[in-house]
């Protein structure tokens, strides 16, 4: 017996159920029921992922709230400083290091002149070692 003989025979043997026979006692027409009721649309979940994340240039004092009012809003700000003067700098990373205190979020270091400052909502996950880093070389 050859298998397409083998095939015909069960497709043969096969008995369809008419919808009519369908025994609704066993609740599967009340499931039915039940779930068109219950339709909603589809609509996005917030998960309180972060969308977006703000790269701010500060070259003075006089422009922290460039990146003070994102930071407060909840918004992970990358700070650069590389055309701020060496005397303003101190003062920024001063003000940072405070905004991100007040606010109980995380201040790091990327590099000389970039940092990092996270809101308290935001995980910030670090691979590799816990050493810090000098990266002016």
């Amino acid at each position: 017996m050859g298998f397409l003989d083998r095939l015909s025979g069960r497709v043969a043997a096969y008995d369809p159920v008419d919808e009519e026979d369908f025994d609704a006692s066993n609740g599967y027409e009340e499931y039915y029921e039940d779930e068109e009721q219950s339709i909603s649309p589809i609509r996005s979940v917030d998960r309180g992922e972060v969308a977006r994340i703000v790269t701010v240039w500060v070259a003075s004092y006089k422009e922290i709230r460039d990146f003070a009012v994102e930071f407060r809003d909840g918004m992970p700000v990358i700070l650069n400083l590389s055309e701020a003067p060496d005397d303003e700098r101190a003062r920024i990373v001063d003000f940072a290091l405070g905004l991100c205190f007040g606010l109980e979020g995380m201040f790091s270091r990327i590099s000389e002149d970039v940092f990092l400052l996270t809101p308290h909502t935001v995980k910030l996950d670090s691979h590799g070692s816990d050493e810090s880093h000098d990266f002016t070389h």
